[in-house]
């Protein structure tokens, strides 16, 4: 038996960072995901991609586990907002929407965690708000949505 200690270990809360990867970006990836073999993902990003900054305190993933009568069924939801609207984010995310996903979720402190897999895969949205008052803005809410059995799983510690 192995023991962890945990109370050097201050892991702090929110997502640093999220990415979302095409399917076809994912130029190898086990069939089944575990926490031991996801390093062996590789991503081969496309040409055109897009670093959008701040986002980091607006991401939110969630993870729920349901039991049925063929195992365990998780429901991923990761979703953030994009605190402008312009004609390049409406045609860069249009290409996404008829796409297959995963969600790489990146903590403050490094540690990343996969969600969906290329067998697995989750859904892409994205829907314009406009805000009713002066100081509501305008933004774009991105969503990576699905449910698989596929368990999330961390691409590193």
């Amino acid at each position: 038996m192995n023991t962890i200690k945990t109370e050097n270990l201050e892991q702090t809360g929110g997502f640093f960072n999220a990415q979302i990867v095409a399917i076809d970006e994912l130029t190898s990836c086990p069939s089944i995901l575990t926490n031991n073999n996801a390093k062996d993902i590789v991503i081969t990003p496309s040409t055109t991609y897009l670093d959008i900054l701040p986002v980091a305190e607006n991401i939110k993933i969630t993870e729920k586990s349901t039991k049925t009568k063929s195992g365990t069924l998780y429901t991923i939801n990761g979703e953030f907002e994009i605190p402008v609207q312009s004609s390049e984010l409406d045609a860069y995310f249009n290409n996404y929407l008829y796409k297959k996903v995963v969600l790489i979720g990146i903590k403050h402190y490094g540690q990343q965690k996969i969600y969906g897999s290329k067998k697995f895969p989750l859904k892409f949205s994205y829907q314009f708000i406009n805000g009713k008052k002066l100081e509501d803005g305008s933004k774009i809410m991105i969503k990576v949505f699905g449910k698989i059995p596929q368990k999330p799983v961390f691409i590193n510690d």
